[in-house]
């Protein structure tokens, strides 16, 4: 995954959670024009610190596997 796929999924989270650039702004300290070139693919560098801060507002979490892992049955199945 790199950045703008990341930015896809921060939108679609915080739209499903009906949440504005702004209000997920000031909930993980973050500029809403951060946010904003985050969701449209503007972005080249976060850092992991706010990459982590922004997925634990959403409910999302940071899965690191080998580059070239095919999905599972398991992958799918939500974790404990």
């Amino acid at each position: 995954m790199d950045l703008a796929e990341l930015g896809r999924q921060v939108a679609q989270s915080r739209k499903q959670r009906r949440l504005s650039q702004s209000e997920l702004a000031a909930a993980v300290g973050l500029s809403r024009q951060t946010i904003s070139s985050l969701e449209r693919g503007d972005i080249t560098d976060l850092g992991i610190r706010k990459v982590l801060r922004l997925l634990e507002a959403l409910d999302l979490t940071l899965v690191v596997r080998p580059l070239n892992h095919l999905v599972t049955l398991d992958d799918l199945r939500p974790g404990p």
